[in-house]
């Protein structure tokens, strides 16, 4: 009775191992990753969970890097930067930073917008999500615009009351400007005359020239 009862657990036990050993390989496989480059970023990946940030971004990197056979230890040193970014941008955004906001601002950061601007932004922005004003904010300094001078319009529009279809228009409009040969900087001049008006919270702190001034416009950040 007492063989039967071992030979019973024993097989329980290897069925248990097999079928967590089966779920662990195909966590790994659903990443999409190879053993050794999820063997590399595993420890940045840990870390990320303990700070309780989201991990789909750092394997996303790691993918990219993989796909493009970019070397290992430049994989992992991505992934890094990223889980570091990433970091700085939950501590901005504090309390309560979603996935996608804290993608976005993760780019920003790495396209040198500061840790300020973030916080200004939660600030002004209150508990509305701020995923799309960071990545417009982002895209505005890919166009051209100057870092600081895209933060300081982007927090302003935010006190005002801007909502996500005015950042999105306000991009689109600035993207087809500097398409068609416009300077960046007079781009975004022209279309916060047009948007400023619109919004809220406009008030008579607004410049003859349509532009942010005085109280509405936060300290340039450093």
């Amino acid at each position: 009775m007492r063989v039967r009862h071992l030979v019973h657990h024993v097989r329980w036990s290897a069925t248990v191992i097999a079928v967590l050993t089966a779920r662990a390989a195909s966590g790994q496989a659903s990443q999409g990753l190879d053993s050794a480059t999820a063997a590399a970023i595993a420890p940045i990946v840990e870390q990320a969970r303990a700070n309780r940030l989201p991990v789909t971004p750092l394997y996303a990197k790691a993918r990219e890097g993989q796909v493009q056979r970019v070397p290992l230890a430049r994989i992992e040193a991505a992934v890094r930067m990223l889980a570091d970014r990433m970091h700085a941008a939950d501590d901005a955004l504090a309390p309560d930073a979603s996935e996608q906001e804290l993608s976005a601002a993760a780019d920003a950061i790495k396209s040198g917008v500061p840790p300020e601007t973030l916080r200004l932004m939660r600030k002004a922005g209150g508990d509305g999500s701020l995923a799309v004003p960071i990545g417009v904010l982002t895209q505005l300094i890919a166009r051209g615009v100057p870092v600081e001078r895209a933060s300081m319009e982007v927090v302003a529009l935010l006190q005002r009351g801007a909502v996500a279809k005015n950042f999105i228009a306000l991009e689109e409009s600035v993207r087809q400007d500097v398409l068609a040969g416009r300077r960046p900087d007079e781009s975004l001049d022209l279309r916060l005359k047009g948007i400023i008006p619109n919004l809220p919270q406009t008030a008579t702190e607004v410049g003859s020239d349509g532009l942010t001034k005085a109280a509405s416009t936060p300290k340039r950040p450093r």
